[in-house]
């Protein structure tokens, strides 16, 4: 399940033509993942640097890439949210996944993340736009109640459903230039699954400090992913989960 995202930014990786040799900034890198994907593109001679709040997501990613050997990848601990400080900087790249849409001022976390950006430096963006939907979820119930919960726990959280499509407004007006936006539509159908219960696992402590679960166990997450992939193969259906647009940007 972990896959269907990696795919995705894997597109936007290539799209935005990372070579090796590049020096990029993961702006809210969590635990690592997407630095992880771009050390497959940027090779030894390359540098990746993640930044995130999480000092414990920041632990891991440093764990993981010492387990791994990869010497050129560094994590360090930042707030995003605030103009924040860097010891490295004139990166060839920008990337951010799925981070913006949490963010309280995208805007202003650009405007100063672009800073340590070189002249014509690339900005990846990739964000969800969930406003609208999943779309056929109709004779689903296991499905949609899985879903509502995860939409309640988002909303609790302030998240912009709209991210996506306000993605270009936000860049241009943090002073990037906007060469390529597009959109994709993520189909399940009852062979291919959701994420869902991946984001279920996941998100299950964030549900319970909102109150929008009382108790882990209403989830039954032992069993979650085999009812869903019963649902959708008794059902027979093909669904949009949602909607990931990504964007390729340039300082000027």
């Amino acid at each position: 399940m972990a896959n269907i995202g990696e795919d995705t930014t894997r597109k936007l990786i290539e799209s935005g033509e990372i070579k090796p040799g590049m020096k990029i900034l993961d702006l809210g890198c969590g635990a690592g993942n997407v630095s992880f994907l771009l050390s497959d593109y940027i090779g030894a001679d390359g540098i990746i640097v993640g930044v995130d709040s999480n000092e414990k997501a920041i632990e891991r990613a440093k764990e993981r890439s010492k387990e791994l050997g990869l010497s050129n990848l560094y994590f360090c601990v930042g707030d995003i949210t605030q103009d924040f400080k860097m010891e490295h900087s004139n990166f060839d790249a920008i990337i951010v996944r799925r981070v913006l849409m949490y963010l309280p001022n995208p805007q202003h976390t650009i405007a100063a993340a672009i800073k340590y950006l070189k002249p014509n430096g690339i900005f990846l963006a990739q964000e969800n736009n969930i406003s609208q939907t999943p779309i056929g979820l109709e004779s689903m119930p296991q499905h949609k109640r899985i879903n509502d919960l995860i939409r309640e726990t988002l909303e609790k959280e302030n998240v912009n459903f709209n991210m996506g499509i306000e993605l270009n407004t936000i860049l241009t007006n943090s002073g990037l230039k906007v060469e390529k936006l597009w959109a994709e539509a993520i189909v399940s159908t009852p062979n291919q699954h959701t994420n869902w219960a991946f984001l279920a696992q996941n998100m299950k402590e964030r549900m319970l400090s909102h109150n929008v679960i009382n108790d882990v166990s209403e989830l039954e997450l032992e069993t979650l992913d085999a009812r869903l992939t019963k649902e959708r193969m008794e059902n027979k259906r093909t669904f949009i989960t949602d909607l990931v647009f990504y964007a390729i940007a340039r300082k000027a």
